[in-house]
């Protein structure tokens, strides 16, 4: 047997002039078996017919009502009703008792069905599931099953699809389509053979299963609109197309076959063909329709490309997608024109056409128009604020390219409503009346002009059909209150349209009349909805012209009852109403003379309630009024009438003030539109790296950029410095990357990071002169900028306690705030320098938290607390709050004192105990008091490091902090994807810095006074040196000579006895009174001393020899050569100490920076 899985023969086949039916009949190549199979099918069905009308056949023998049995011929009922598991399932059908498990047989069955893909499975699974209904009852196996398979093959809740993300969705959509294609035709195959039948059982025509299968595929396929079940007729039609549709008019093998006995009536199956190729009709129309927008699309990619000389991704992707769906829908078609026999829509290709214009004309309709339309939205000229507001109320979805123009209605209907929105404004009465023909009257011209109707997804209907209609009538109202639920949740141009769609195919007279009265019904706080709403009724009018003249009639009527009764408590309503009347007007619903009526009554009516209402109006339409064609005079005229009114009346300020903000809400004064300021492509390339592009994630990207820079330009460099300096117009969260750039440019362009630091500097002291509000802004970015600098360790602590001491001293005279005291800088109830320096302790604070520097934030806290008390109390609640986590943050349980006397005697102790502390100070410039403050500070260097390894170990996000991540990020770089960068540019919190302990003020201090020292050290360690030498030397002097080389002439062999130290005493001696232990030479003469033993007392006797002597000449060279050996070992001996203490400095860089420490050496 062959399955109907062999596809690509079957294309084969077609291609070479072949139809499909005539090469796939009954899903296989084979017309013999296909024959075969449609006996078979006959004989199944003759057999269940038989069931069905004189009732199960009893069984021939005693059956086994064996539990365990029973229970194992469900379970194989589940894993399959194939071929292979046929002989086993039918022979257990007859000898097994199922009647306490039938209800579980019929859930098993479906999922056995599912199994069944290939076509000999298909038939193998009708005959098992025929012996299972000769078994049972129709009302106990039968019925059950088809419920079961009906809800298998239900269409989608539409309700549950539109909750769901777009990604969730179509994967949702594509499992249903896989299961329900195989589903379908499973259940096809047991409708045809009449296993299955409508619910009850009861039908008018003489084959019910048949029917079954007409409506279940009809709801399939007249509920999607968007063409995903396409795939599922495919499979039907490939399996059981002839049986189903008939074999095409063109067939050669349509003759052979007519004497066989058909599956189908010849009426039946002309509605089967009917409704599939109604069905492709509506496909055929999307693949045009999506051809043409997508060489719409291309089209316009290209004039953006020519214009722009690049396509943006968002274009590109929208017309990837595009592509994607017309290519899905273009071949659906077409493998679905082959099974029908039907031939696919023809495609014009514009390409040619498009090319050709733009060959002409470049610029002529795309950039120029584009300009245009710019310039009028900038000069106020356009109907719209801007481009999105004029999408929103002029591209309005045409339901013909979605919806089937039956269910519309009319083409003479749709036609009418076209001219009617076309016509001009003197006609409307006129066609008006034409439009107001009932649904009726519209159906019965229809039926009178059957060719020039589209094709129906309904084909005409029997009796029966008619009476099945009207039993399920409550699933379309069941439908409608569903979407009308969802209406309110609708607020996007998307959404609204998709419910337009969704409406149009339950439109019909009732539906209309309830959407009309549920529009009106708007709640009165719900406002937001009104614009939807109106673009709802603006995308129906055309097509169902009574949606739109019924809402207009309500809102007409309710206008006129507002205007007689004249209550303060409905004032929501008359804005309501008024809102809705405008928005329907943008749209063009709403006729002018209504409109210019309603403005006319307000306007004659001159009180409080019309002034909100007509307020209400020029707001909302009075700009697309003044500034349309056809009415622009008319709506010039009116609000100089209005103008005049206002004048002349005595209006209260609120009702004046309504009126001019609608007046120039509607007709702004004139004046020139904004000119940006000029700038060159480079300064513009630098503000959009810093301020568009730079982010976390693009931080080294933009690091290479401006690198990249000609920083040798000076119009770079003033651009950069700008750029750097104008911290706030960078995103307050991105400031610390901006301090993160200028740290890593510091290593390249020196000069450029100090000017900036600077001019920072600079700015902040220029904001305490200048104090002006405006400019507070502004001042918090620079003061979150110059901690961040301190952060990534391009000042010093010296600078940053410089601007919190000028925080609370600038401007105040002799630097002391008192309370009442009355200062222009700084005035009592002026509290933000306080923020200032709040926020510049949240940003750096933490840092000072060990040493020397946690003494100088103490006593700056104490003077911050006389800051404090010196202004008006109580402070605000805003400011008192954020002292309070500034000071938690930077010392937990410090607590302010509320008492001016204390905190007066807290400032005072300290500056006694400095004023005490300034002669220990003068003392510390002795030797003695370098070495006591070199040994302090290296005890406070290594409290540090016992500090930073307790931060490191309690695990609070070390490795995080912007200190010691720039360390990190800078080491890592090389590593690859940026991750190091990404830690070191986590967003700054107020405790950054506070496990950077080691500042670099104490380095820079502790490096200056060791090199002061340090001459004086050296001294000190040359001494020690030349002690340890000498009597090293003199207890090696023997093994030293032995080991010398063996080529220095004969005098070098005597070496043992004559080269013996001289006695250390006289050479002691000598050393006192100034002579060189080694021989000198004078006139011409060496002097030698002379050692001889007499006894066991040594005597050395001065000789004088000739210069040029053998003996002499030796002795020269080997002292020179021994004075170079101990300079040497001299280098080595201190080079050795060097490598050590460098190897003991990069050891301690590499521990700090895995705990995040930055460690920089002053040289």
């Amino acid at each position: 047997m062959h399955s109907s899985s062999h596809a690509h023969p079957q294309q084969q086949d077609m291609t070479n002039g072949a139809g499909p039916v005539a090469a796939v009949v009954g899903g296989t190549s084979n017309p013999k078996l296909a024959l075969e199979r449609d006996r078979k099918r006959i004989a199944l069905r003759q057999r269940n017919l038989a069931t069905w009308q004189d009732g199960p056949s009893p069984p021939s023998g005693s059956l086994d009502s064996n539990m365990k049995k029973n229970t194992g011929f469900i379970k194989r009922v589940r894993q399959g009703l194939g071929v292979d598991a046929k002989p086993q399932l039918i022979k257990e059908t007859a000898t097994l008792n199922l009647d306490k498990y039938v209800e579980e047989l019929t859930q098993a069955i479906p999922e056995g069905l599912s199994k069944c893909t290939l076509a000999k499975d298909c038939i193998a699974a009708a005959e098992i599931v025929t012996e299972l209904h000769a078994r049972f009852d129709p009302p106990v196996f039968a019925q059950p099953l088809a419920v079961a398979l009906s809800s298998a093959l239900a269409p989608p809740n539409k309700a549950q699809l539109q909750a769901m993300q777009a990604e969730q969705k179509e994967r949702e959509e594509a499992n249903r389509v896989s299961r329900q294609k195989v589903m379908l035709r499973i259940a096809a195959e047991l409708a045809l053979v009449e296993v299955i039948r409508a619910r009850d059982g009861s039908s008018t025509q003489e084959l019910p299963g048949q029917d079954w299968l007409f409506h279940i595929l009809r709801d399939l396929l007249s509920t999607d609109r968007e063409h995903v079940n396409v795939p599922i007729l495919i499979t039907l039609l490939k399996a059981l197309g002839p049986q189903l549709v008939g074999r095409p008019s063109e067939d050669p093998e349509a003759g052979e076959a007519a004497h066989e006995e058909l599956i189908l009536p010849p009426a039946t199956s002309a509605k089967f063909r009917k409704l599939c190729e109604t069905y492709f009709t509506t496909l055929s129309k999307r693949i045009v329709t999506e051809h043409q927008r997508l060489q719409e699309q291309d089209r316009k990619n290209h004039e953006a490309y020519i214009k722009s000389g690049d396509i943006f991704e968002d274009r590109q992707q929208r017309y990837e997608k595009m592509t994607k769906s017309f290519e899905r829908v273009n071949e659906n078609g077409k493998a679905l024109s082959e099974l029908l026999g039907v031939a696919m829509p023809q495609l014009t290709d514009l390409g040619r056409a498009s090319d050709i214009g733009l060959a002409v004309n470049l610029d002529s309709r795309s950039t120029l128009a584009n300009d245009r339309s710019d310039e009028d939205f900038a000069t106020g000229k356009s109907p719209w604020e801007d481009e999105d507001t004029k999408r929103f109320y002029e591209d309005i979805v045409d339901l013909r390219d979605m919806v089937p123009a039956s269910i519309l209605g009319s083409v003479a209907a749709t036609a009418a409503a076209k001219e009617t929105t076309e016509q001009p404004q003197e006609e409307e009465s006129k066609v008006a009346e034409s439009q107001e023909m009932e649904p009726s009257q519209s159906d019965e011209g229809a039926s009178k002009t059957p060719v020039a109707l589209s094709p129906t997804l309904t084909p005409a209907k029997t009796d029966a059909e008619g009476a099945a209609d009207e039993q399920i009538s409550a699933g379309p109202a069941a439908q409608l209150s569903a979407l009308l639920a969802r209406l309110p949740e609708q607020t996007n141009r998307t959404m609204i349209d998709s419910a337009a769609v969704d409406f149009a195919f339950l439109n019909s007279k009732a539906a209309r009349r309830r959407l009309v009265k549920h529009l009106t019904s708007i709640p009165r706080n719900r406002l937001d909805l009104i614009p939807y709403y109106a673009r709802l009724i603006a995308t129906l009018h055309p097509h169902m012209p009574d949606v739109g003249k019924g809402v207009l009639e309500i809102l007409d009527d309710e206008f006129r009852y507002l205007q007689r009764k004249r209550l303060a408590e409905m004032g929501e309503t008359r804005a309501k109403n008024a809102r809705f009347i405008a928005e329907l007007t943008k749209f063009r619903v709403t006729p002018l003379h209504t409109i210019f009526h309603c403005f006319k009554v307000c306007l004659d009516d001159f009180s409080s309630f019309n002034i909100e209402i007509l307020a209400t109006l020029l707001e909302t339409c009075g700009r697309f009024l003044l500034r349309i064609e056809a009415t622009t005079e008319r709506m010039r005229g009116l609000l100089e009438l209005l103008r005049r009114k206002r004048m002349v009346s005595n209006l209260d300020h609120r009702n004046v003030l309504l009126l001019d903000n609608a007046y120039y809400q509607c007709n702004p004064p004139e004046g020139k539109a904004v000119v940006a300021k000029p700038r060159s492509h480079l300064e513009l390339y630098v503000r959009h790296l810093i301020y568009d592009v730079l982010t976390r994630k693009t931080f080294e990207r933009v690091l290479k950029m401006l690198r990249k820079l000609p920083w040798s330009d000076e119009e770079v460099l003033t651009t950069l410095h700008e750029v750097f300096l104008r911290v706030w117009r960078v995103k307050y969260g991105h400031v610390h990357l901006l301090a993160l750039l200028l740290a890593d440019l510091q290593p390249h362009h020196p000069d450029f990071v100090i000017a900036v630091i600077d001019a920072v500097i600079e700015e902040t002291r220029l904001g305490m002169e200048t104090n002006l509000f405006k400019h507070n802004q502004r001042r918090m970015a620079i003061v979150l900028y110059l901690g961040q600098l301190y952060i990534y360790r391009l000042v010093n602590s010296g600078i940053v306690f410089d601007q919190l001491w000028s925080f609370v001293t600038f401007g105040h005279p002799n630097g002391q705030p008192l309370p009442g005291q009355v200062c222009n800088l700084d005035a009592p109830d002026d509290f933000f320098r306080l923020r200032l320096a709040c926020t510049l302790l949240d940003t750096c604070g933490a840092c000072f938290n060990k040493g020397s520097l946690r003494k100088r934030l103490d006593e700056y806290l104490a003077f911050l607390n006389l800051y404090v008390l010196s202004k008006e109390q109580p402070l605000p609640m805003d400011i008192d709050f954020m002292l309070q986590d500034t000071i938690e943050a930077v010392r937990p349980g410090w607590v302010l004192k509320k008492d001016w006397a204390e905190a007066a005697q807290a400032v005072n102790d300290i500056m006694a105990a400095h004023r005490a502390a300034q002669p220990a100070a003068a003392a510390t410039a002795t030797p003695g008091g370098g070495k006591k403050m070199e040994a302090e500070i290296e005890e406070e260097a290594e409290d540090d490091d016992s500090s930073s390894d307790d931060d490191d170990a309690s695990g609070s996000e070390s490795g995080t902090r912007a200190r010691g991540g720039r360390a990190r990020r800078l080491s890592g770089s090389e590593h690859g994807d940026g991750s190091s960068t990404s830690s070191s540019d986590e967003e700054q919190t107020d405790d950054d810095g506070e496990e950077a302990t080691l500042d670099d003020d104490e380095v820079e201090e502790d490096l200056v006074i060791r090199r002061s020292q340090q001459s004086e050290e050296d001294r000190e360690a040359e001494q020690e040196f030349e002690r340890e030498l000498a009597k090293m030397m003199a207890e090696t002097n023997v093994a030293s000579n032995t080991g010398g080389g063996t080529n220095r002439g004969v005098a070098h062999h005597g070496r043992g006895i004559f080269d013996q130290g001289l006695p250390f005493i006289k050479k002691a001696a000598r050393e006192e009174s100034g002579n060189e232990s080694s021989p000198a030479t004078q006139d011409g003469q060496m002097r030698f001393e002379l050692l001889s033993k007499r006894g066991n007392k040594h005597q050395a006797h001065t000789l004088h020899l000739p210069s040029d002597s053998a003996i002499a000449v030796t002795t020269r060279e080997k002292q020179l050569q021994e004075l170079q050996e101990r300079r040497q070992l001299k280098e080595y001996v201190l080079g050795y100490e060097g490598r050590e203490d460098e190897e003991e400095r990069r050891e301690l860089e590499k521990s700090l920076g895995r705990r995040g420490f930055a460690v920089r050496h002053a040289k």
